[in-house]
């Protein structure tokens, strides 16, 4: 874990906040959340011509993937009917943890002390900042319980993937071709009743969809990258510092409230990062 693949992984969480809070601003949230997986498989779609082809061991896991995330999206859609420095940390803090211990009864990958010592610092200040919304009572109906259960998507999705971008032996390809297989599934999951107002909807959130998919490709396709040099349970705690950036966007440009004990969980989180960076180091 170098500093540079750290600074790439905050580079990719900050993306990852940002198509997330274009999610949380639109009206109509769960097109918008499908709109950026088709915005993402078009992306994906226009570099595939000038990537590598990857191994077929990698197939079965952009299948997977692809229809995990169709349960992904969805959820994204009512976790935000809370705020989104609620419902964001409450899905990606918990997320860490599950693939940190799955990866180590799964694939062997033992973090050290210090580095699972950060991987706790992170989580539970990321949860911190969830909770401190909650007691507020800024969580939303429903939302609460939507953002948990994405946790566990979230967790099963990034193993199927950490293995399957390393059998692949091209991330960018993987990553191409995980957007499109995405896309499609995501597609024909929201056209099973087609209708022309459900067109009208996709249309209506094309711009967002292209730029939020665009981020999404970019953030998780270097996270995926990481994966192949480093830990998974590492690479997904530090991505999910992306919290820090979510909550700073609900502050400022969403104007949700974000008091003493969210800078308090905030601190807790960055120690955790800097807890996982030694460790790896040494």
């Amino acid at each position: 874990m170098t500093l540079s693949v750290l600074l790439v992984l905050v580079f990719a969480a900050a993306l990852h906040a940002g198509w997330n809070a274009l999610v949380k601003r639109a009206a109509d949230r769960e097109m918008a959340a499908v709109s950026v997986a088709l915005g993402g498989g078009v992306v994906g779609a226009a570099l595939l011509p000038f990537l590598p082809g990857m191994s077929a061991d990698a197939v079965p896991y952009v299948l997977a993937t692809a229809v995990v995330h169709i349960g992904y999206y969805w959820l994204v859609a009512r976790a935000y009917r809370g705020d989104l420095s609620v419902s964001y940390p409450l899905m990606r803090g918990l997320a860490p943890l599950i693939v940190t211990v799955l990866g180590a009864v799964l694939l062997g990958e033992v973090p050290g002390p210090l580095s699972l010592a950060g991987i706790v610092l992170v989580c539970g200040g990321i949860v911190a900042l969830a909770f401190e919304g909650l007691r507020a009572g800024r969580g939303g109906h429903g939302a609460v319980g939507a953002a948990l259960l994405n946790a566990a998507v979230i967790a099963a999705y990034t193993l199927c993937d950490g293995v399957g971008v390393r059998l692949s032996g091209e991330p960018a390809t993987y990553t191409a071709w995980l957007m499109v297989a995405s896309a499609i599934t995501n597609l024909a999951w929201t056209l099973r009743r087609p209708s022309l107002a459900v067109g009208r909807r996709i249309l209506a959130h094309s711009g967002l969809g292209l730029v939020g998919g665009a981020m999404s490709m970019g953030s998780y396709g270097l996270a995926l990258w990481a994966m192949t040099i480093a830990p998974i349970g590492l690479v997904a705690a530090i991505r999910e510092s992306s919290v820090l950036f979510a909550a700073a966007m609900g502050a400022f440009a969403l104007h949700e409230r974000f008091g003493a004990p969210r800078w308090a969980a905030a601190g807790v989180v960055a120690a955790g990062l800097a807890a996982v960076k030694l460790g790896a180091a040494g």
